[in-house]
């Protein structure tokens, strides 16, 4: 059973990806200060509420939606402490202007409210643009943080 706490957290989530995808403030919200995000592939880790922001900031501010390219959620479940959700992610990377679309899952955990875990599993199969941006993501955010 899901607690209080983190049945609203997962529904801010929910709607967050959905309606405003975009929102890092609102979004880093909900992490805790120690957080961890794991990302498949590459296999990279981030760890710490700033390093997961600099990350999200880097996904976030590259791409955008329409109509047409938006996040649909496709399955969501929780028990306890924890959330899974799979989603169809479909957005324009506003660099190159093209559309790339893929398939996520997140496995999350929760404590007092906000996720102190999440496990990214992403399907790269359907755009080699998404294979290749997870591979220099690091690097990406090493040099985009370096130059404030």
């Amino acid at each position: 059973m899901v607690n209080a706490e983190n049945e609203k957290l997962i529904k801010e989530y929910l709607d967050i990806a959905v309606n405003a995808s975009e929102d890092l403030d609102r979004f880093s919200e909900l992490l805790s200060d120690d957080c961890i995000w794991f990302i498949t592939p590459p296999g990279f880790t981030f760890s710490g509420k700033q390093r997961v922001r600099s990350f999200s900031k880097v996904a976030m501010g590259s791409r955008s939606h329409n109509q047409d390219n938006k996040v649909e959620i496709r399955n969501w479940f929780a028990d306890g402490e924890n959330f899974c959700v799979e989603y169809f992610h479909s957005a324009i990377v506003t660099k190159f202007h093209i559309s790339v679309t893929e398939n996520v899952c997140l496995v999350c955990h929760m404590r007092d409210g906000k996720f102190d875990r999440i496990h990214e599993y992403v399907d790269t199969s359907r755009s080699i643009l998404i294979s290749l941006g997870l591979k220099l993501l690091p690097l990406i955010i090493k040099m985009r943080t370096s130059q404030r």
